[in-house]
């Protein structure tokens, strides 16, 4: 649309493709405010509404833009606006079913399989209907839909279809399982000394040792020593526990309890609302200089902006939890997005490319990304009933590899090899990058997505859920940056006649041999011989390290 329509050259549609994705990026701020500033007794119920709302105006007003050049960047930040709206009833929700597979834990894998199940199947509903659209010249259509599909959504929060407790319940729940959890520490410490791996109770003799009786509503559960699923949680559901424990809690509330504050949430994560906020600041002044910026001011920003999250997360950030974010960002950012060039050539006519794919909308977003969202759901599959049982770290090495190699394909189709030996484009092109790329995503982000749910701290866990996404997004978008940078200064495409493409097979080699993707910092991620149990995490940062040694030695003092 945006190079049909609106007439922009491959660099700005790059560009424009990277802020599409942003939006996801900035989600930090409303799971902030959501986990601090509740609304009409509610966490996350009304903030979901509203998003419907605001992302239905957003989208009909891209839809109504005139089809001009000039009207491109405010269609860029229409998008962009819209899939914020978007992407806050994403990490909102994924903020509810993380409470759930805290309480649950043995089911969660299938939980998250069942929902990213149910996304594809609405990614392969979508291109369905846009190919053919886009065909017929009719692709503000979609738009419309769009915008009725948000606001229809509404309907879900008004009536609590989610099932959302109220924040005075959440928060005292909460508190119950942090009360519960100091007084099983401070028990251990009093009656308990560990000797050798193995428990020692009161003053009996070493020959009376005995193992430690995990078998209380604190235990922690182990399925198998290398798998997914493993992880333990402490239970908050022994009732009796929570009876026998006399505990004044309130929630303060202001504006006749329109609005309330759960300070204690803000408190106890005060670093990680911090890095919420900063992280969504760099975003906004990286898609300001998408927009408005030149080649070299969007080269220093990206460079500056992706320093200072990477170091202020490692200080912020719960070490285990941001090792796993910088892995995750590190693996998008090294495979290079250059999606303006490679959609030029693909969807490029005869006059512009005489022996071009000449890819039709129809199969190219529509044929093309059923084909990639169904090898999504088998990606889906196969995390759920395969790599679910294997490590973290064995399953993003496999399929890393094999997404690498799925890249090869897009530089036989571009050197036209496979015409030498018979293979026609369309089939090359579904053999590899449409297929094998989304089974390979599904099997990367689905673990990550696993390992925060079971570590997000109580309180906050929106927050977190939307720090993991967004620094996933932001390494998609800072991929697509480089893209953008890279086709401005050293390889330029240009796809008016007469086009030239022939800097288009350097652009592809790049993706696949990067070379700081094959040495990835994999030990970021825990390895087969150490499954990941809470014994094994540091639950504070290195910023709340530090402020409660400061209040030790103020106290010393």
């Amino acid at each position: 649309m945006f190079m049909e329509k609106y007439g922009v050259t491959p660099e700005v549609y790059q560009r424009m493709y990277g802020i599409s994705s942003m939006g996801f990026s900035i989600k930090p701020l409303t799971a902030v405010l959501s986990d601090t500033f509740y609304f009409f007794g509610y966490t996350k119920r009304w903030y979901m509404a509203l998003s419907c709302i605001a992302g239905a105006v957003c989208s009909v007003v891209f839809g109504v833009l005139p089809f001009k050049e000039s009207s491109a960047g405010i269609a860029g930040a229409m998008i962009f606006l819209s899939s914020f709206c978007v992407a806050n009833i994403d990490v909102l929700s994924e903020g509810h079913y993380s409470r759930l597979i805290k309480r649950q834990p043995v089911p969660g894998a299938d939980l998250i399989s069942w929902i990213w199940a149910l996304i594809i199947v609405g990614q392969i509903i979508a291109p369905a209907i846009q190919g053919p659209l886009s065909d017929s010249g009719r692709p503000t259509v979609c738009i419309v839909l769009s915008a009725a599909l948000q606001a229809v959504c509404v309907f879900f929060f008004i009536f609590n279809w989610y099932g959302e407790k109220k924040n005075a319940v959440e928060r005292r729940e909460d508190h119950m399982f942090l009360l519960k959890q100091e007084a099983l520490r401070q028990q251990e410490m009093s009656s308990e000394s560990v000797k050798d791996g193995m428990v020692v109770y009161g003053n009996a003799p070493d020959s009376e040792k005995v193992l430690p009786p995990f078998n209380s509503a604190f235990s922690f559960q182990e399925d198998g020593p290398n798998e997914l699923v493993q992880f333990g949680e402490l239970h908050n559901e022994a009732e009796e526990v929570e009876e026998a424990m006399d505990v004044d809690f309130e929630v303060p509330t202001c504006m006749c309890g329109i609005f309330g504050v759960n300070k204690e949430v803000i408190l106890r994560n005060a670093s990680v609302a911090v890095y919420g906020v900063v992280l969504t600041a760099g975003v906004i002044v990286l898609t300001i200089l998408d927009i408005v910026g030149t080649t070299y001011q969007l080269l220093y920003g990206c460079v500056v902006i992706s320093v200072v999250l990477c170091v202020a997360g490692f200080i912020c950030i719960p070490v285990t939890i941001m090792k796993a974010n910088f892995f995750g960002w590190c693996q998008l950012v090294s495979y290079f997005v250059i999606t303006g060039a490679t959609d030029n050539f693909y969807m490029a006519d005869a006059d512009c490319l005489p022996d071009g794919p000449h890819f039709s909308q129809t199969f190219y977003n529509t044929v093309g990304a059923v084909i990639g969202n169904v090898a999504g759901l088998f990606g889906v599959y196969m995390f759920s009933r395969v790599f679910s049982k294997q490590s973290y770290r064995v399953t993003l090495i496999i399929t890393t590899l094999v997404q690498v190699f799925a890249s090869v394909f897009d530089i036989v189709i571009v050197e036209r090899w496979n015409l030498y030996i018979g293979i026609p484009d369309h089939a090359m092109y579904i053999m590899g990058d449409a297929v094998v790329y989304q089974v390979c995503y599904m099997l990367n982000f689905m673990p990550l997505n696993m390992l925060i749910s079971r570590l997000c701290p109580k309180g906050c866990e929106s927050t977190m859920f939307a720090i993991l996404a967004s620094f996933s997004n932001l390494g998609t978008s800072t991929s697509s940056t480089i893209g953008a940078i890279l086709m401005e200064t050293v390889w330029p495409i240009r796809s008016d006649v007469p086009c030239n493409f022939s800097n288009l097979r350097w652009l592809t080699s790049l993706c696949p041999f990067s070379s700081f993707r094959w040495c990835l910092p994999r030990s970021l991620v825990p390895a087969s011989a150490t499954p990941l149990t809470l014994k094994r995490w540091k639950p504070l940062s290195v910023f709340q390290e530090w402020m409660d040694g400061l209040s030790i030695w103020i106290c010393c003092r």
